[in-house]
């Protein structure tokens, strides 16, 4: 019997409040074969002098399925990469009078289901071999810009459902692909007003929600490539603040429902290294906050539920060594004051329910971490700064249950 079987089987029996999730004979059927060898790119590239405003938005995925049905629908199938997916937004001005916003997002193979007035059956496998999928966004300014927003996003295999019914969801998802995701901002002798710079990495990726049925997940996620998330901003003046914030994850699954109940199970393992990295570099931000964040974890699933029965049950193996830096340097300038957090977690698992009524959790947990987990935050100020706060946690593996009442 397969380790899979056997966690279903055990996670099965766990959840005795929990019932199958019953689907009547499906309107919309599909079945999805797709297979994509060879290089995928996309690059938006943009110059100028002076420019009011800079919008910018760059997508590339080796396979893209999207599904938008009414009533009860069936998806089955599977998507395989062999070859890399790049995605790249590049901007460069001397000045930008009001606001920049760019984002890239590459995804090695990626479904995307919405289901209305019905349920959603869903049976798929997605496969990447070795490789690269990755995602930049850069963003240079020699003199000036008011608001500026930098975003990058990677994902070798993804899915994202939504059913007004419930969901009966398999996946299978197994990478050996690298994912990296990049945002910077280079603007060491510019004045930037307000600036937000995000980057998101992730092996294998799934976010699900449902509605009023009862909804049952079962995972089966494997990452052998490196996962990393860069977010890095150079600014001369940051004048009214900087925000800066990076998030890595070999394996990521969450799971949400409402007024149905809900079972998650099956299995995650990332052997790759996970690595979140953000750096700030700001002379002066005399009239707000320098904020930077950086969060790492090898394997992490959600299960959150309102006003009825959860259980989660993934057994999780990260192997990985998993690392979590946030760095900041303040010039002469001076600063009002600094905020940083860095978390570096092996293995992650929760689940939550918001109870109006009599409802509980479930749990089943099995977590084995042997990689090495670093977390670390530092932070230089060279001029003035009226506050400084900042943080490092590093768990191997943290398990979290909480029922509450609504509002509480």
């Amino acid at each position: 019997m397969s380790r899979l079987a056997r966690v279903l089987i055990a996670g099965t029996s766990a959840a005795t409040l929990i019932s199958a999730a019953s689907f009547a004979e499906p309107i919309n059927k599909v079945e999805l074969d797709q297979d994509q060898t060879g290089s995928v790119s996309s690059e938006d590239a943009q110059e100028a002098d002076g420019v009011r405003d800079m919008v910018s938005t760059t997508l590339a995925q080796g396979n893209s399925a999207t599904g938008a049905l009414d009533g009860d629908s069936e998806i089955s199938g599977r998507q395989t990469l062999d070859g890399g997916v790049t995605a790249q937004s590049l901007l460069s001005a001397n000045g930008v009078w009001a606001s920049v916003v760019s984002t890239a997002t590459a995804q090695g193979n990626a479904l995307t289901a919405s289901v209305d007035n019905g349920a959603l059956d869903l049976d798929l496998e997605q496969n990447a071999g070795a490789g690269q999928v990755s995602a930049l966004s850069r963003l240079r300014i020699t003199d000036y810009a008011a608001h500026t927003v930098q975003t990058a996003s990677s994902a070798v295999n993804a899915v994202q459902t939504s059913a007004e019914g419930g969901q009966d969801i398999a996946i299978r998802q197994s990478s050996a692909s690298d994912s990296r995701a990049e945002a910077r901002v280079d603007a060491a002798d510019a004045e930037i007003e307000t600036s937000v710079v995000g980057a998101v990495a992730a092996g294998n990726s799934l976010i699900s929600t449902a509605e009023d049925e009862d909804s049952i997940l079962t995972l089966d996620q494997s990452q052998s490539g490196a996962t990393t998330a860069t977010a890095r901003a150079e600014i001369g003046n940051a004048d009214y603040g900087v925000t800066a914030a990076s998030q890595a994850a070999g394996n990521t699954a969450t799971f949400q429902n409402d007024y149905g109940d809900s079972q998650t199970g099956g299995v995650q393992s990332n052997s790759g290294q996970v690595r979140s990295e953000t750096v700030i570099l700001a002379d002066q931000f005399a009239n707000g906050y320098a904020t930077g964040s950086a969060h790492a974890v090898g394997n992490s699933a959600l299960t959150s539920t309102i006003g009825a029965n959860t259980y989660s049950g993934v057994q999780q193996t990260n192997s990985g060594d998993v690392i979590a830096n946030v760095t900041l340097t303040g010039g002469a300038g001076g600063g009002l004051g600094s905020v940083l957090n860095a978390t570096a977690i092996g293995n992650a698992q929760s689940a939550y329910v918001c109870a109006s009524c009599p409802v509980g959790v479930t749990g089943e947990i099995n977590q084995v971490n042997s990689g090495a987990i670093t977390a670390r935050s530092s932070s230089v100020q060279t001029g003035q700064v009226r506050t400084m706060t900042s943080s490092a946690t590093a768990v191997g593996n943290a398990a979290t249950f909480a029922t509450q009442t609504r509002g509480d």
